[in-house]
């Protein structure tokens, strides 16, 4: 299972099937699995298999962290078997969809007031960031939700071994339940920052605190699709569907040998008083600095994609946070719907101004990652300005 480096153990059966689910609009596809991370290789994989069905194909992950490994040694190790299970029933749900493709009309709605988002780095800064909904409609007859909000699947903890979807997956089931015969698809947005109110560091251990069980994941879920449901619509007005896509050059921090080298005595240290949790995950982070890191890595290299269907749809890579998703906004100047963890997945982007604040998001998650070294400052602030460059380059 993947999203937590403290967990006991492989997982012990399934309470809520790994989903994949496709909507196509127009030669446009968005895919979406129920997993930790998505690898490029991935993306790439499922993109070159659909071309005859569709022009562009973004790959997201829900993020949930009760997910198989799937990402190529990321977020845990990878099961060869169940990713090419998950590729062929990507490239189904794309020729599905597009086989099925029908005039339809769009509504939009963003839902506030939820209450289920908290940042979890800063728990004194108040957050209220919108359910988004928009309802594709032939007549009558809804054939698919597409909902975001930016909140970590981590409802369940380390201590869940049951394959599941966290709270995307009643959120989902409620969405269909109320338009019988269509299809929701989520999307996770600017999250990396924000979660249900934990700090990430509670995720070393087994058990995290609070209600962490599949019910709370349902609840929390259908009560995120109610305010959805609830929110007020308008119409979309697209005269047709326009999709650019651009690449990102991001580097990385320069690696420290010597500093890697002390870290993993002190890792080392560690491990003989901590709690199983804690000690699984400095394991982790001791076997990553002895599979070696360069000295000097290359930029890693990624893609954002912006789907202008009358309201601007922007797909960034990794875990971006909710500072981003506002620059953007406020530099288009217009609402946007902002997507993260789509077609590969290297780890957090955290604005410049959260670096000296540390944390686990800055320091340590890139190991996780399988990362040379955490992204340097400014990688957030250059996603963003391709974002903003991408949307406009969408819309003329």
């Amino acid at each position: 299972m993947s999203g937590y480096a403290g967990r006991a153990g492989p997982s012990l059966g399934v309470h809520q099937p790994t989903s994949v689910r496709a909507l196509v609009i127009d030669d446009v596809a968005i895919v979406a699995l129920d997993v930790c991370a998505v690898h490029a290789r991935t993306s790439e994989q499922i993109t070159a298999a659909v071309r005859s069905w569709v022009r562009t194909c973004v790959v997201t992950a829900t993020h949930t962290h009760a997910g198989p490994c799937v990402a190529f040694g990321r977020v845990g190790g990878h099961d060869a078997r169940v990713h090419e299970a998950l590729v062929v029933a990507a490239i189904r749900a794309v020729e599905e969809a597009a086989s099925s493709r029908r005039p339809c009309e769009g509504r939009l709605a963003r839902g506030y007031g939820a209450e289920v988002a908290r940042n979890r780095r800063h728990p004194d800064r108040a957050i209220d960031p919108p359910v988004w909904r928009l309802t594709l409609r032939a007549g009558d007859l809804v054939i698919a939700d597409l909902v975001s909000y930016p909140c970590h699947p981590v409802v369940l903890d380390a201590s869940n071994r049951l394959i599941a979807a966290d709270y995307p997956g009643a959120l989902r089931a409620a969405m269909e339940q109320a338009h019988p015969g269509s299809v929701c698809v989520f999307l996770t947005g600017a999250a990396g920052d924000v979660n249900t109110g934990d700090p990430a560091e509670a995720s070393y251990a087994e058990s995290g605190p609070g209600d962490r069980t599949p019910s709370a994941a349902d609840r929390i879920g259908r009560h995120l699709a109610a305010v959805a449901l609830a929110a007020e619509e308008e119409p979309v007005r697209a005269d047709g569907v326009r999709c650019v896509r651009r690449q990102v050059l991001l580097p990385f921090a320069r690696p420290d040998a010597a500093e890697r080298a002390a870290q993993v005595r002190s890792w080392r240290a560690q491990q003989r008083t901590a709690e199983a949790g804690l000690a699984r995950v400095l394991q982790a982070w001791i076997d990553w600095a002895i599979a070696g890191v360069p000295d000097d890595p290359a930029p890693w290299t990624g893609h954002i994609t912006a789907l202008d269907l009358g309201v601007p749809i922007v797909f960034l890579p990794g875990e971006p946070f909710l500072e981003t998703a506002a620059q953007i906004e406020a530099s288009v100047g217009e609402r946007v719907l902002i997507a993260g963890y789509a077609d590969d997945v290297p780890g957090y982007l955290p604005p410049s101004g959260e670096y000296a604040h540390g944390g686990y998001e800055v320091l340590d998650a890139h190991r996780y990652y399988a990362m040379p070294a955490p992204f340097a400052p400014g990688c957030a602030e250059r996603v963003a300005g391709a974002a903003v460059e991408t949307v406009t380059a969408a819309r003329h």
